[in-house]
């Protein structure tokens, strides 16, 4: 099964997000910013990163941009969980970062767990 790396500085979010994976197989790892989240895909080289947008100490674009600035990470696969409007300009910022997708805050359970599994493949 695939590993996957949630940063997001809500801990209720995070909690619906690993149990879901685990519950599917999935080894999840969380991180609650960005700051910690970068340090932890260095480190833990997951499949699949979810990250929040609007996130303090390190937002999630600047996220982002340091994990494609780094030759360790730079193919990381990333998708953003965020209650933000996926309008022009963030699929734009999607397309330049290479972003698979976007997944809605809050959602259903089956269907964020679905769109994950879709994700991996």
């Amino acid at each position: 099964m695939a590993s996957v790396l949630v940063v997001d500085d809500d801990p209720n979010a995070r909690l619906l997000v690993t149990t879901l994976l685990a519950h599917a197989g999935h080894s999840a790892i969380a991180a609650a910013d960005g700051a910690q989240g970068f340090e932890m895909a260095i480190a833990c080289r997951p499949d699949l990163v979810m990250i929040d947008l609007a996130m303090p100490a390190m937002s999630g674009p600047e996220f982002i941009r340091s994990l494609r600035a780094d030759e360790r990470t730079r193919g990381t696969r990333v998708a953003l969980y965020t209650a933000t409007e996926v309008d022009a300009a963030l699929r734009d910022f999607m397309a330049i970062y290479d972003i698979a997708g976007a997944l809605p805050k809050p959602a259903d359970p089956r269907r964020l767990l679905a769109e994950i599994e879709a994700l991996l493949k």
